[in-house]
């Protein structure tokens, strides 16, 4: 069994592969069409194209931080689960929400805590990509003042 941390840094190695090599193709997109210069409908596509380079720079660089960051911790009751499929029918992904912020989660972590349960979250901070979930144990009700 793996280290959970270990398997998420490769996660985060692989994203990082692959919106790389999502952003090299872009760029060069962009370095061709420049090259041949622009003019016309070209401007609507460079700028598209432009639009997606940018997206993708972003998300290179908060996996290069996240990569070198320590995972922090974030807790509170589970406010809403779903799942859908990405790509549309390729596979399902898992997601819960926690205060402001929402997690992709394994399939077993998201059939194995429900809405309302109290969880906290082992994340990277930038990316979110989740290390591990842990169930909280529920704060002991306040008792009534007998005054």
């Amino acid at each position: 069994m793996r280290d959970p941390e270990t398997v998420a840094r490769s996660a985060l190695r692989r994203g990082l592969f692959v919106y790389g090599a999502m952003l090299i193709g872009t760029a060069l997109v962009l370095a061709y069409a420049f090259s041949q210069g622009i003019s016309g409908i070209g401007y609507v596509t460079v700028s598209i194209v432009g639009l997606v380079t940018a997206l993708l720079a972003h998300q290179v660089w908060q996996h290069a931080l996240d990569l070198g960051s320590p995972p922090v911790e974030s807790e509170g009751p589970i406010l809403r689960k779903w799942q859908r499929a990405d790509l549309v029918i390729v596979w399902q992904s898992y997601y819960i929400q926690v205060g402001r912020a929402i997690f992709k989660i394994e399939p077993l972590d998201f059939h194995l805590f429900e809405t309302g349960m109290a969880v906290k979250l082992v994340h990277f901070p930038r990316t979110l990509s989740v290390v591990s979930v842990h169930k909280q144990a529920a704060s002991p009700p306040a008792e009534p003042d007998s005054r």
